[in-house]
């Protein structure tokens, strides 16, 4: 069995510093969403970190200089609904604060974490599984370690966009209770990242964000299946 871990989606644009108009400007993201300041740019040369979560920190906005991520933090069943849904929630987000800054994003991204859970499931059949895959798409893999890049022409609006399709399997460890004794277990991972080639010549407005993430929701599916399909 595959559970996503936690769903990311990113773009990247000049930094936003913190101020209660614009927090207030963004409207209501959700019951109790609170903003929280890390670090304040100030009169510095340094680049301001602040994030808004929900009360339960399972959903976070984080401003983080020129990036920009909205992340969900869940353990389900992963399916295409699940990513459809996330990819809707981050079209209203980024709308929104595209809308209200002007500012073109020139780097885009949707980033799923998957735990492989599955029984019998161990590195070395998963492993040789995925460096014996070499084509996703009509292209072939551009580089392949612990990790696999695809590079696929889309055309998002009018241009045609240079997307990686990046993929990187690797254990982690986590502690768990058995019988009330605590123990660390390692568990398996894969890193999906879909995202746009970093070109200066790329700059997105709202509509090639709604249509980046209609297409990687639907491209990662593809994706996915290639490796952990059944």
């Amino acid at each position: 069995m595959y559970n996503i871990k936690t769903l990311r989606g990113t773009i990247f644009c000049p930094p936003i510093k913190y101020t209660k108009e614009f927090v207030a400007s963004l409207g209501d993201l959700g019951e109790g969403y609170m903003p929280v300041l890390v670090r304040d740019s100030g009169a510095l040369p340094v680049l301001p970190i602040w994030q808004i979560s929900s009360p339960d920190e399972k959903e976070l906005i984080l401003f983080n200089g020129e990036k920009i991520d909205v992340v969900q933090i869940v353990e389900a069943k992963i399916d295409d609904e699940a990513i459809r849904t996330f990819s809707e929630r981050c079209k209203d987000i980024f709308s929104r604060i595209m809308g209200i800054t002007g500012y073109p994003c020139t780097r885009i991204a949707l980033a799923p974490s998957v735990i492989i859970t599955e029984k019998g499931v161990n590195s070395a059949p998963l492993y040789n599984r995925v460096f014996a895959i070499r084509e996703f798409q009509h292209t072939n893999v551009d580089s392949s370690n612990l990790s696999q890049v695809y590079r696929v022409n889309k055309v998002i609006g009018a241009n045609n966009i240079l997307v990686n399709h990046v993929v990187n399997f690797h254990a982690e460890s986590e502690l768990v209770t058995v019988s009330n004794i605590n123990q660390i277990r390692e568990r398996y991972m894969g890193d999906f990242d879909i995202n746009t080639m970093v070109n200066p010549e790329y700059k997105f407005s709202v509509d090639d964000v709604k249509v980046f993430f209609d297409m990687a929701s639907t491209s990662f599916a593809e994706f996915y299946n290639l490796y952990l399909g059944e």
